[in-house]
């Protein structure tokens, strides 16, 4: 796969630390995690979330829980979401133990539903929690929105092996803490190829779920068709700083539909 162009797209936007406890984070949630301590393998991994406290309960009882795997997908007239991406002004990068994660100072939105989200965070998942037609991907982001309801969306992005190291993922491999509990400061200049103004229609869209406890629903999920690649040495960055697999399993669809 050729190398991410600045100009496309797929490398700018294709590629819990927030002020409200509904939205802390969709890959980790402090507080709860205090009382309760969950994983992503054995006895604190994704079959026993549901049992590890009550507050986690919907992870067990849900019926509209993230990630799925998509598949058959509705074609429907989806309008444009709108991508406000302009001067994004970081915080730091974060490795909590259960994800690396950017957070956001200010200067990223979206507009869908005739609604303005605003970007708070993002995050990464190795391997891929979301599947197309029961494929994995090396790896996922999610970039964590929300509206003033506190409600959320979150726009995930899907990466493919590529030969070439992605652009937009470089100055965040440089600062990526490799341990546990250490964050980095991030400049302008480190998130400044995620910058982009572009309304987009070709995205998956369904209701879903956090990904991680306590597994709130309610959140408006966007799968982007785009898959931009990644070079194996940026995969192994991720993955030696991660130090695991941190990607919960598909969950059922049940009554719900996947429009694209």
């Amino acid at each position: 796969m050729k190398s991410v162009s600045i100009k496309s797209f797929c490398s700018l936007l294709i590629p819990a630390l927030l002020i409200s406890p509904i939205w802390a984070s969709a890959s980790d949630k402090e507080s709860t995690d205090e009382q309760a301590k969950w994983s992503y393998s054995g006895d604190t991994g994704p079959s026993h979330w549901g049992d590890l406290s009550a507050e986690y309960s919907t992870c067990k009882q849900g019926k509209n829980q993230s990630p799925v795997n998509i598949s058959n997908a509705i074609k429907a007239r989806l309008p444009g979401i709108k991508f406000d991406y302009a001067m994004l002004v970081p915080e730091n990068i974060v490795n909590n133990g259960h994800t690396i994660q950017v957070n956001i100072r200010s200067g990223g939105a979206i507009t869908l539903d005739d609604e303005k989200f605003i970007l708070k965070q993002f995050h990464f998942h190795t391997p891929s929690e979301n599947m197309i037609d029961h494929s994995a991907y090396p790896l996922e982001i999610h970039f964590v929105h929300a509206n003033e309801k506190n409600e959320l969306a979150v726009v995930s992005i899907l990466y493919q092996p590529g030969t070439m190291d992605n652009l937009a993922l470089i100055p965040l491999i440089k600062n990526m803490p490799m341990n546990t509990g250490d964050s980095n400061r991030l400049a302008a200049k480190d998130t400044e190829l995620f910058e982009r103004n572009k309304s987009v229609k070709n995205y998956f869209r369904f209701n879903g779920s956090l990904t991680t406890p306590p597994c709130t629903e309610g959140v408006r999920w966007i799968v982007m068709q785009s898959r931009p690649g990644l070079s194996r040495r940026q995969l192994n960055a991720f993955q030696q700083a991660l130090k695991h697999p941190n990607n919960r399993p598909v969950q059922p669809l049940n009554a719900r539909i996947v429009t694209k």
